[in-house]
């Protein structure tokens, strides 16, 4: 069973510099990992949440969160890394739509988001020089 024991907000960015009834396109993109610290039967994910305009308006949202995660001997890190990003997911849409509104605009609810635990690749981090995050 996985369970959260606390998350924190590491950096939050709000640009919103577009006029009033811009029809906005936006995208969402998304970088998650987990460090495990097997002795304890802990983890730590990073949650990198990025939302703009596909048009380059100028309009983005930026929001990293950690979160520390216990977990039992026979869970799988596969099943892990999902169900962690499944507890902390909600509280990035809540912190977005809070957000948008209480900078005067309508609140903005990104769609739920699953990750896939066939395509999870546990290890060691590959080399992304590029911080390319996933759509």
């Amino acid at each position: 069973m996985i369970e959260m024991k606390g998350y924190k907000i590491n950096s939050l960015e709000f640009e919103n510099k577009v006029e009033n009834g811009t029809q906005l396109k936006l995208q969402n993109h998304v970088k998650y990992n987990v460090n495990y610290i097997d002795s304890e039967n802990r983890c730590i994910s990073n949650l990198h949440f990025r939302v703009e305009d596909a048009d380059m308006q100028p309009f983005e949202i930026n929001i990293e969160m950690e979160a520390v995660f216990t977990f039992e001997d026979s869970d799988e890190k596969p099943d892990i890394h999902v169900e962690s990003f499944d507890q902390i997911f909600p509280f990035v849409r809540q912190i977005i739509n809070n957000t948008t509104s209480m900078a005067g605009m309508p609140g903005l609810l990104i769609p739920m988001m699953k990750l896939n635990r066939d395509t999870v690749a546990v290890g060691k981090p590959e080399n992304n020089d590029d911080g390319e995050m996933l759509n």
